[in-house]
């Protein structure tokens, strides 16, 4: 492996041990084996620090990170990215698995074009027993397709596409198509990453992140299906009750009365105020949050959900406290 690896994967932990052996597995078993693999836990209380130190023993190119105490998932996922050196990151889960060819297929287009800041392939979804869904058998995946990349909706225009080389019409194609955000974890251009606001503290922060990313650059798709996200109860996208969505993004603050979803359109809104894109592109990124706020389709869910304390954004740290302390006993 070189002094500085190409290729940096970044695993933020807390008491994962039931799925993270064959999700380091599948990781280490890449065909792209020169990467390095920062494991940073979050203070686990289970069997999760003598698996890593275990596979840090056995394999050089992991780096464990164990932290004395719990300060969230934000915090976390910010900071693996933030230790990394290499030119191309991925964030990873311990709950997913990558397909041998992964890196590989992903490494390939991005590497050779200046303009992507973003790769994934196509996702099949993983059953907590780790049995694959078929594309039959999985609500998720359009009719007469296996495995779907979890990003596009029907309603779209024909030319909102992440693939575009219109800033705007890429923002639209992740503002008002993105469902699961599987392509968070796809691989990325650092230098493209550096000039998001890595992970908000809020519930779906990834979409605020891969909207900023379509302002920097293109995305590129694999067309295979070579990510597999595992569904299961404990995982964060699961997460729909009001206490549950406290307890991932800060148990410990004081809970105030607030959407996601506007918490969201006011990171689109900044996403779009602090880019360096012309004025004339910025006006059509903002009409694009207009299409956004009047889904009418969406808005009776999300009413019931505020009614219901669902859908619940993170409190505001209080003056003169940090958002990184407000976040200390998240999860991750």
């Amino acid at each position: 492996m070189s002094a500085v690896a190409p290729i940096t994967i970044g695993m933020p932990i807390y008491n994962a041990e039931r799925y993270l052996e064959e999700s380091l597995e599948s990781l280490l078993g890449q065909t792209c084996g020169d990467f390095e693999l920062i494991i940073s836990d979050n203070g686990s209380s289970d069997r999760t620090e003598e698996i890593c130190r275990q596979y840090a023993a056995d394999d050089s190119r992991i780096t464990y990170i164990q932290h004395d105490r719990n300060r969230g998932a934000v915090w976390n996922f910010n900071h693996v990215f933030e230790r990394s050196r290499s030119p191309f990151f991925k964030w990873a889960s311990y709950d997913d698995v990558c397909r041998p060819t992964f890196l590989e297929a992903c490494y390939e287009p991005i590497q050779s074009d200046d303009d992507i800041a973003w790769v994934h392939p196509l996702t099949n979804h993983l059953s907590e027993d780790g049995i694959v869904q078929s594309g039959s058998d999985d609500p998720e995946v359009p009719s007469g397709r296996d495995s779907h990349s979890l990003l596009s909706d029907a309603t779209l225009k024909s030319d909102y596409s992440r693939q575009s080389l219109h800033p705007r019409d890429r923002f639209a194609a992740v503002v008002l198509g993105t469902t699961w955000c599987s392509d968070s974890y796809g691989l990325m251009r650092a230098a493209a990453v550096k000039r998001t606001r890595l992970y908000l503290p809020c519930y779906g922060a990834e979409k605020v992140l891969l909207a900023e990313l379509s302002l920097v650059g293109r995305f590129a798709e694999v067309e295979e299906p070579l990510f597999l996200q595992r569904v299961h109860d404990a995982a964060s996208g699961s997460l729909t009750s009001a206490s549950a969505q406290a307890k991932f993004i800060a148990p410990s603050a004081a809970r105030r009365f607030s959407s996601t979803r506007f918490t969201l359109l006011h990171g689109f809104a900044t996403a779009i105020k602090r880019s360096d894109l012309g004025l004339s592109t910025k006006v059509g990124c903002y009409r694009v949050l207009g299409q956004y706020m009047f889904q009418v389709r969406k808005w009776s869910r999300v009413l019931s959900q505020m009614a219901g304390g669902r859908g619940m954004a993170l409190p505001k740290a209080a003056k003169g406290q940090r958002t990184t302390d407000v976040l200390q006993t998240t999860s991750s």
